[in-house]
């Protein structure tokens, strides 16, 4: 199992559907935060970092309620982790 995410493609934010392998532990956490209605995209800056985000309805709009950035390299699967870390526990403390 793998991390679903939408990739935001420059110049003009083409969407792609992409996959991140993480540990199972890590999957566990994303996919219950994808079951509570939220989402995970991925963007390369035009700085030539990577921003990792969660995304979860609030008063009915999508917003990011986390964001990592990072170089664009090994530094990219912490940020990953710490992306999904932060969005379960912002999910978990809903209603």
């Amino acid at each position: 199992m793998s991390i679903p995410f939408t990739q935001y493609l420059r110049p003009d934010g083409r969407q792609v559907p992409v996959s991140i392998e993480r540990p199972a532990d890590i999957e566990k956490l994303a996919y219950e935060f994808i079951e509570k209605g939220g989402r995970f995209t991925a963007e390369m800056l035009i700085t030539g970092q990577v921003s990792f985000a969660a995304e979860y309805p609030v008063d009915g709009e999508s917003q990011d309620i986390a964001i990592e950035i990072c170089p664009n390299g090994p530094e990219a699967f912490d940020a990953v982790d710490n992306c999904v870390r932060k969005a379960h526990a912002y999910a978990s403390n809903l209603a």
